[in-house]
């Protein structure tokens, strides 16, 4: 059943929600693997997609039997990171959507597993995020998703109660997250989602184009499995 939800707040996350950063993830994953003869194969990056760094870290060291701590992994994998991140181009529409809800006076913020490092890389060459002024990322929280901390520190932030809250994700560990932090959460279609992790979400978007109207002066949105 499909019903309208006007939030008080909006949380995002940024990787694969805001940003398209997935394939960069993995492009910088297979570079580290290549040298042990391994492939960076999809069924397993389902598994780790919205896991905080170190954990995603230890479980692909575990996976692909790597002769290296995960600690080696990320430092070795930032190398390539670092270079790809600042132009990390915005999933669709997401620029004007933010900005949309800028000129609304919508509270928002950002909740990423990223570390601060790296999400400060991600935005730094992007101004509609450097204006988002509350965030949160993995190493700033006791437990990562899917535990509901990450969001509940956000809403705690933004001074909402959690129900009042909306949060838009891409991957499973969030919708648990979400769901856990008793927030309804709008999912980013993309090829890392199975269907049973789409039945998770409370509402389906491809990108944000579809919530885009010049027209409207307020901001709801319906929740149901497809928009």
């Amino acid at each position: 059943m499909r019903h309208s939800f006007e939030p008080s707040g909006i949380i995002f996350d940024l990787d694969g929600t805001l940003l398209d950063t997935e394939p960069l993830y993995t492009l910088a994953t297979q570079k580290v693997l290549d040298p042990f003869g391994k492939t960076f194969d999809l069924a397993f990056k389902r598994t780790i997609v919205g896991r905080e760094a170190k954990i995603s870290a230890a479980m692909t060291v575990a996976e692909y039997d790597l002769d290296m701590s995960p600690e080696a992994f990320l430092t070795q994998r930032a190398t390539y990171l670092q270079v790809m991140f600042p132009d990390a181009r915005p999933i669709s529409g997401a620029e004007q959507f933010v900005n949309r809800l800028h000129a609304l006076g919508l509270p928002m913020a950002i909740a990423t597993s990223s570390s601060r490092d790296m999400f400060e890389l991600k935005r730094s060459k992007k101004p509609w995020l450097q204006a988002m002024e509350t965030t949160l990322c993995g190493d700033e929280v006791l437990h990562s998703k899917p535990a509901p901390d990450i969001f509940l520190a956000a809403a705690s932030k933004l001074g909402l109660a959690p129900a009042k809250c909306l949060v838009f994700e891409d991957a499973i560990t969030g919708f648990q997250a979400a769901k856990a932090a008793n927030m309804p959460v709008v999912a980013i279609d993309n090829p890392y989602l199975l269907a049973a992790d789409r039945d998770e979400a409370d509402g389906l978007i491809k990108d944000f184009k579809s919530l885009l109207d010049p027209n409207h002066t307020t901001f709801s949105v319906e929740l149901a499995r497809a928009f």
